[in-house]
């Protein structure tokens, strides 16, 4: 989904979706689609979903149905430029929706920036936003981590989502802005003047107009490193017990279980990725791009195995992963 997410963002940067429609069909109908979804069937994927039957003016752009007759997701499509224009209007025009046939997902996006709201929780429909991402501002790796967690078909199916979200909800507003400034705080310690992870987090937190002491961002930084867990590396090739996930948002991509088998096949391509970043602590992600199309058999640097390969590397703790792009800094626990 990488892949696809970056050539979704050089047709953004280049003008190319024009109107709504080609938001509809050529964006989120491709992300849905990538997630699992099959948006040839209109009883899993229904465009203008009436969500009054006696009415014709209640109508959802793309209502998802996981199995069920009744909706999972609501997704409200606007132009593209055009979402926070009015978002007061939408969100009602969403909490209307969901009022007669609701749906435990909505989401409101103009393909560049999409807002997540779990509809089963009390207050303000408003309230409701617990993610909101843009795929031209937002790390790619992280954009890929909220869809596969908020938007797949497995996710939706096994009540993960929800669970996430629900999770997400019971935060307090600081506590909400810490967890999404962490990942650009372990990018921003890699630039000058190279500041530490808690005062990156810091500076990053008082930008949103809240106070983060030095003792509350530590003890942050050092929980968020407790989620991951160094597992012992097994003395005979067996598929390495599934570990908690490590990134904030607690879950994980469908596609890592496929990998973390491989990893008990030494000539698999995460075995030889493991290896040469234990070999070579620290690496670019850019190294490992070259060396894996040079002497492991990938046929281009931006084939998806590679990145899946450092995901699951990640999620298991056996890697530290530190900036962006190619540049990104990858090292050995």
């Amino acid at each position: 989904m990488n892949e696809i997410l970056l050539e979704i963002r050089e047709f953004i940067k280049k003008g190319y979706f024009k109107n709504e429609e080609n938001v509809r069909f050529s964006l989120v109908s491709r992300i849905l689609k990538e997630l699992d979804w099959n948006i040839w069937n209109p009883k899993e994927v229904a465009t203008e979903f009436n969500t009054v039957p006696n009415e014709d003016k209640s109508r959802v752009d793309i209502a998802l149905f996981d199995n069920s007759s009744t909706p999972s997701v609501f997704v409200e499509i606007k132009a593209m430029g055009k979402l926070e224009f009015d978002l007061a209007k939408h969100e009602v025009q969403l909490r209307d929706y969901n009022r007669n046939n609701t749906a435990p997902f909505s989401i409101i996006t103009d393909g560049q920036k999409w807002r997540f709201y779990y509809s089963q929780t009390g207050g303000e429909f408003s309230e409701k936003c617990f993610k909101d991402i843009d795929l031209l501002e937002d790390d790619i790796d992280d954009i890929e981590l909220i869809f596969d967690a908020f938007l797949s078909k497995n996710e939706i199916r096994s009540g993960k989502a929800r669970i996430e979200a629900e999770s997400y909800l019971k935060l307090s507003q600081k506590q909400r802005i810490m967890e999404d400034a962490f990942p650009q705080a372990r990018r921003h310690i890699l630039k000058p003047p190279f500041p530490s992870l808690p005062e990156a987090l810091i500076a990053i937190v008082g930008k949103e107009g809240y106070t983060v002491s030095i003792d509350e961002a530590s003890r942050f930084v050092k929980k968020q490193g407790a989620k991951k867990q160094i597992p012992e590396k097994p003395r005979t090739p067996r598929v390495k017990p599934k570990p908690p996930p490590t990134k904030r948002i607690g879950t994980e991509p469908e596609y890592i279980t496929k990998y973390r088998i491989q990893l008990a096949n030494p000539n698999s391509l995460p075995s030889k990725i493991k290896r040469y970043i234990f070999e070579n602590s620290p690496v670019t992600r850019g190294e490992i791009k070259t060396v894996c199309v040079n002497e492991f058999g990938c046929k281009s640097k931006t084939s998806g195995s590679i990145g899946a390969s450092i995901k699951l590397l990640e999620f298991d703790g056996y890697i530290n992963v530190f900036g962006h792009g190619d540049s990104t800094k990858i090292s050995n626990v």
